[in-house]
């Protein structure tokens, strides 16, 4: 029960926070509080923190341990807890930078993570649990298939532990980064004005999650649009919100349990994905 603790108090935290700035405003009005999926994502949300957090740190560590013998450059166990940075030329950086250097670097990376989820069948079929929210919120940041989940911590948790970034400088990414993520998906009207193009809004992410043709294959960037721009991937129209969510051609299982055996139905399992096919037809 303790460690359900954290997780209940979190969402009744966010669902304070996101339910007054998602009442007054929204991106799509009327949308309900208790909206489809709403039960599949509290288990979601009881899942990530909890069972699905030890998973993944089991699977990073071992990933982050492998790659130390592969490169004959094995891991101090205070590296591994976080006691102390591995001495590379990064470590001798100001905090401020290194901080910076990880939301740089940590989004070039997300982003091409993400976009070979989006394009590549097989993984495509684990990040569609992610886009299977059919009415889109705070809550709906929380869907995420654990091989996805462990797949995206693994491409941007080693290269940036191997550069030799601060332990310090990984404590304030991480929440601030898991916080604003859930911003991301609130069904809010927020666009950040002149920096929309600079600083990931809602409206950014939102369009990203549609169903919507125009919307496919766009937008991967986690914080940084520009780095959309410069893949010619950036979708983000002036005065205009999205309105259809989900994934069009694929019927994705609506319960916790469904979702987390579909990716691994042997038909189909490696066909392109259906944003993939509809972007280009």
């Amino acid at each position: 029960m303790q460690l359900l603790i954290g997780p209940i108090v979190g969402l009744l935290l966010l669902g304070v926070g996101f339910g007054i700035v998602e009442r007054f405003w929204p991106s799509i009005r009327g949308q309900r509080r208790l909206r489809r999926g709403w039960r599949t994502d509290l288990a979601w949300f009881a899942w990530q923190p909890t069972l699905g957090k030890l998973l993944s740190g089991v699977v990073v560590f071992v990933a982050i341990m492998s790659l130390g013998a592969l490169v004959m450059s094995p891991i101090p166990t205070d590296e591994l807890r976080g006691v102390s940075p591995r001495e590379t030329w990064v470590t001798g950086l100001p905090l401020v930078a290194q901080v910076g250097g990880i939301l740089l670097l940590g989004d070039f990376l997300g982003y091409w993570q993400h976009r070979a989820f989006h394009t590549v069948g097989t993984l495509w079929k684990f990040h569609s649990i992610h886009h299977s929210s059919t009415d889109l919120d705070c809550l709906s940041s929380v869907r995420v298939h654990p091989i996805n989940d462990i797949a995206s911590n693994v491409v941007v948790a080693l290269p940036l532990l191997f550069l030799g970034f601060s332990p310090v400088a990984f404590a304030a990414y991480v929440p601030v980064l898991t916080l604003y993520g859930v911003m991301l998906h609130a069904n809010v009207s927020w666009t950040f004005g002149p920096l929309r193009q600079v600083i990931a809004s809602p409206t950014y992410h939102r369009w990203h999650h549609t169903s919507e043709v125009q919307g496919l294959n766009k937008n991967y960037a986690g914080l940084f649009p520009w780095i959309d721009r410069l893949h010619g991937t950036l979708y983000l129209p002036k005065g205009v919100q999205p309105m259809q969510f989900g994934v069009a051609g694929e019927a994705i299982p609506t319960g916790f349990f469904g979702q987390m055996k579909y990716p691994f139905r042997g038909a189909g399992s490696g066909s392109e994905p259906a944003e993939a096919a509809s972007a280009r037809a």
